[in-house]
């Protein structure tokens, strides 16, 4: 977006936010529709520090929001952070969501620390901005509890799989609601990148260790205890301690709006492949080639391929009884250039598409939401589906099995 662009749809976000007229309930007080919600962040690093990008400039446009706290485990980005903007800083997690200031919180750390920490949100009396993965790929139970936790507590959690807000999506899912290709029964899509950078993390102190300014344990969470190391700690998400890879960190935007407009839940079975096909000369431990396959009751099967050493594009394409839809120009978080629609009887039709900012439509929702106690647009249950195929697919690829799911008692069986 230019500069422009998004200082007009942040105008528009805070008349919207500015308009909400239910009351937000917190555990430390009722707020009215014009009070501003007390935000929290809990990570500050690439995606966490977009976010306060984000809301700030909300806040610029007088939305009824104020960035209340940061927290992160190492110093240099806390402090950064809380000076940026003129928030209290705290090293745990647990003494930001204490203050009675914060009413919601924003979780973008590593996969491993996102349901532990949310949990701890919920119990906080907090509701939560949880990013995408839900969590890591071997704590599908614990996602599962988080969920019911949510439930009980009737706290409101958006999942950070922001193609749910996207208009452009919506379309999609109207059409085949509508019956413009029948009944769905294949979908095919990629994720296509030249370069490891999502993995190989910038390092921005090789000559950082634990101490004060840097909390290992912290980082940890309830990963196995290693030795610490600068690579484990800023590029994480090149080791299967924290991280997935592609299946994780790329395939929830690709298999979130499928999820969405097709009204599925929990695959029946899924397998994954692949491996370190390039990359491999600095210690590497997630797939740098990565497909997985899973069969829904629906009687729906979704194909997904993933490389990280070549980024030419092939269009998804959603195949029905009674026609396809092919999407150009594809950006799976936001939306996309055209629509073709492609029916057995009649002539093909064209669709113009649209990009647009996804991940300020999902805040708005979030936080609208916050206000109306509705359920949000990629809510925990929702989450959980999609958290449900990575883990599968995951567990799949690293037992080399095919991973099936019993719906009875909701588990991942190998």
């Amino acid at each position: 977006m230019t500069r422009r662009e998004f200082i007009r749809s942040t105008s528009k976000s805070a008349v919207v936010l500015g308009a909400a007229s239910a009351a937000l309930i917190s555990r430390q007080n009722v707020l009215g529709a014009n009070d501003k919600i007390g935000i929290g962040f809990i990570g500050c690093g690439g995606r966490g520090s977009g976010h306060l990008q984000l809301i700030h400039a909300l806040t610029t446009q007088d939305a009824p929001l104020r960035i209340v706290a940061v927290c992160d485990a190492y110093g240099p980005r806390l402090r950064n952070a809380a000076e940026g903007y003129q928030a209290k800083a705290y090293k745990d997690h647990r003494e930001l969501l204490a203050d009675k200031e914060v009413d919601v919180v924003c979780i973008a750390t590593p996969d491993r620390l996102h349901v532990p920490q949310a949990m701890d949100a919920i119990r906080a009396g907090k509701d939560v901005y949880c990013e995408k993965p839900m969590g890591h790929w071997s704590q599908f139970e614990l996602s599962k509890k988080f969920f019911e936790e949510t439930r009980k507590l009737g706290r409101v959690v958006q999942i950070g799989n922001q193609a749910n807000s996207s208009s452009a999506w919506l379309k999609v899912k109207e059409l085949i609601q509508q019956g413009a290709i029948g009944r769905v029964q294949h979908v095919a899509a990629g994720y296509y990148r030249n370069g490891d950078w999502g993995e190989r993390m910038p390092i921005p102190d090789r000559n950082a260790r634990p101490g004060p300014d840097l909390d290992w344990q912290a980082f940890l969470g309830d990963a196995p205890k290693k030795p610490f190391s600068v690579e484990r700690f800023f590029s994480w998400r090149s080791f299967l301690d924290y991280a997935g890879g592609p299946s994780t960190d790329l395939f929830p935007h690709v298999l979130t709006p499928f999820i969405s407009a097709l009204g599925l839940k929990f695959p029946s079975l899924a397998v994954g492949t692949g491996g370190i096909f390039k990359y491999d000369d600095y210690g590497r431990e997630v797939p740098d080639t990565f497909n997985m396959v899973m069969d829904y009751p629906e009687r729906v099967s979704i194909n997904l391929v993933c490389t990280l050493t070549n980024a030419y594009n092939s269009d998804p394409v959603i195949r029905g009884d009674g026609g396809t839809i092919m999407l150009e120009g594809t950006d799976f978080g936001a939306g996309f250039r055209s629509i073709k629609l492609h029916p057995l009887k009649g002539e093909p039709t064209e669709i113009p598409g649209s990009i647009p900012n996804s991940t300020l439509e999902h805040w708005k929702n979030f936080l609208e939401c916050v206000r109306t106690r509705a359920k949000p647009v990629s809510d925990v249950e929702f989450g959980l589906y999609v958290q449900a195929a990575m883990c599968m697919a995951m567990l799949g690829f690293l037992k080399n099995k095919v991973a099936r799911f019993d719906p009875a008692k909701k588990r991942i069986l190998l």
